[in-house]
């Protein structure tokens, strides 16, 4: 095996971004930039289902890949459906209109700007994963 993996049931409550660190910093390297985005990117996914979806718990996924040093984290909530909220820095015909007094909806932007991928994938009607992936190095 060329890495680790982890994955945890957490409650939906505003402490979960915090253990999802938790879960982060038992799987992968702590002396790096790219962890230190991993949980950044991580806090936000976790927060936004938090916020956003409904259901007692969440899912948080954290894998390591050594060989291609590659940190993938993935979030599952049970709303199959993803918020409104995308991309703050645009107005609903695609143009330029950030707002930069505003204090939340910026969390795709932040995943486009500093995950070297990342996705959604639903789960049928049950929910949905939100995952990324950033280099350690």
């Amino acid at each position: 095996m060329s890495g680790q993996s982890g994955i945890a049931v957490l409650a939906r409550h505003p402490r979960a971004a915090a253990d999802a660190r938790c879960v982060l910093g038992r799987i992968a390297p702590g002396d790096g930039t790219g962890t230190d985005m991993a949980a950044l990117l991580l806090t936000e996914v976790v927060s936004n289902a938090v916020r956003h979806s409904s259901g007692p718990a969440i899912e948080v996924a954290v894998d390591y890949d050594r060989s291609a040093g590659v940190i993938t984290g993935a979030v599952f909530d049970a709303d199959p459906h993803m918020g409104g909220g995308a991309r703050a820095g645009r107005d609903e015909t695609g143009d330029e209109a950030a707002d930069v007094e505003m204090e939340t909806g910026r969390g795709l932007d932040l995943l486009d700007a500093v995950a070297g991928a990342w996705g959604v994938a639903t789960v049928g009607g049950r929910g949905k994963w939100v995952w990324f992936q950033v280099h350690a190095a």
